[in-house]
């Protein structure tokens, strides 16, 4: 019995690869992408696909010269060796910016607060949209606010250093959520030095990662 487990273990689906965008999922309308899947060495044949079309390419790696609004959507990829598939990759949900105004970001009470305190970033927008993202540079992903009308607030409690740098915000509508704005003018948040715990982002927000159009 036990000779034959080498043999089943080997009919289960290869590991899944890689996908990622370059330089970034975030991409200004115009501007060049590649959408590169990466398995292990000596692939027999890459299929990438974007969900919800009936587009697949055979290829690891997808070079778009000019971003397009047709190019956004959600990705995935797999890999064949011999007779076999790997498991799908993770999703990668590309974003065209810039396709609408920018909004405004501001802080409530102020951008210079002192640690301890709670600041409100405000993200408005003039158009009626309901999808409203807030990024930190240097953060691997978006805070988002869902089901507003105009204007978002990310409020930040207790405030420490960790909280200081530069944000921007996007807004967008749920019925296009790979269709994004241009990103808000830049806000500096500045946090004088503190020995505190790092403060936190309201539970109500949800650090959203790679999921942009939940």
């Amino acid at each position: 019995m036990s000779s034959s487990l080498p043999a089943l273990f080997c009919l289960g689906p290869l590991p899944k690869p890689s996908l990622q965008a370059l330089p970034s999922s975030l991409v200004p309308l115009g501007t060049p992408v590649t959408v590169r899947c990466q398995g292990p060495p000596g692939v027999d044949l890459y299929r990438l696909e974007k969900l919800k079309s009936s587009q697949y390419f055979d290829y690891g790696v997808l070079s778009f010269s000019a971003m397009e609004k047709r190019f956004a959507g959600v990705y995935r990829c797999s890999y064949q060796n011999g007779s076999r598939w790997s498991l799908p990759s993770s999703q990668l949900e590309l974003v065209a910016t810039g396709v609408f105004t920018k909004p405004s970001l501001s802080a409530q009470p102020s951008a210079a607060v002192s640690p301890g305190m709670d600041v409100t970033l405000r993200c408005e927008s003039q158009y009626g949209f309901d999808r409203f993202a807030l990024y930190k540079e240097g953060d691997t992903g978006p805070y988002k606010r869902p089901e507003q009308w105009y204007l978002a607030d990310f409020p930040i409690t207790t405030v420490t250093a960790a909280n200081s740098g530069t944000y921007r915000c996007y807004s967008f509508s749920s019925s296009s959520p790979y269709l994004w704005s241009a990103p808000s003018d830049p806000l500096e948040l500045v946090v004088k030095e503190s020995s505190e715990a790092p403060g936190r982002l309201s539970p109500s927000l949800v650090n959203q990662g790679s999921t942009a159009g939940e």
